[in-house]
């Protein structure tokens, strides 16, 4: 009987450990902020954002929530996203991503040391793709209906 109660303490404490570590590495991944000089107009989350200088960072303790405002604290954004898993060209530099349609960003992506975080495609950019690829189809053509832009940022 002791040695069951003992067992199971260790293996609670074991858990609490695990849970302790991992929300202090989310905390330090959550931590890093960006900052960017966008050249463009773009569009996260169905908002339009005009060019000017942003500061993207984490929004929640798990890492899966960006905000991203201006440098006037006028236009913010919050957008939940998946992880777009490691880069595998080994590049480290931070660095946001962006699919362009035309004349038209939205930004896709976000990469801090090596490890990305994939906003997820709006209503927009899904019309414009589709919109894009039958004009492809009807016209031949199979390059890609996108061009995707790469901004390289500072990381703090």
């Amino acid at each position: 009987m002791k040695r069951q109660i003992a067992r199971g303490l260790t293996m609670l404490m074991l858990v609490v450990g695990l849970a302790f570590a991992s929300a202090a590495v989310a905390n330090a991944q959550s931590g890093t902020q960006l900052t960017a000089q966008i050249p463009f107009d773009f569009i996260v989350a169905d908002k339009t954002l005009r060019s000017g200088q942003y500061q993207v960072s984490g929004a929640t303790i798990a890492g899966d929530g960006l905000a991203i405002r201006d440098a006037g604290g006028k236009n913010s954004v919050m957008r939940l996203t998946k992880n777009a898993g490691p880069d595998r060209s080994g590049d480290m530099r931070a660095r946001l991503v962006f699919h362009r349609y035309g004349s038209t960003y939205f930004l896709s992506q976000v990469w801090v040391n090596g490890r990305g975080r994939e906003l997820p495609k709006t209503k927009q950019e899904r019309a414009a793709e589709h919109e894009l690829k039958a004009i492809a189809a009807y016209r031949g053509e199979t390059k890609p209906v996108y061009e995707v832009v790469s901004l390289i940022v500072t990381s703090r």
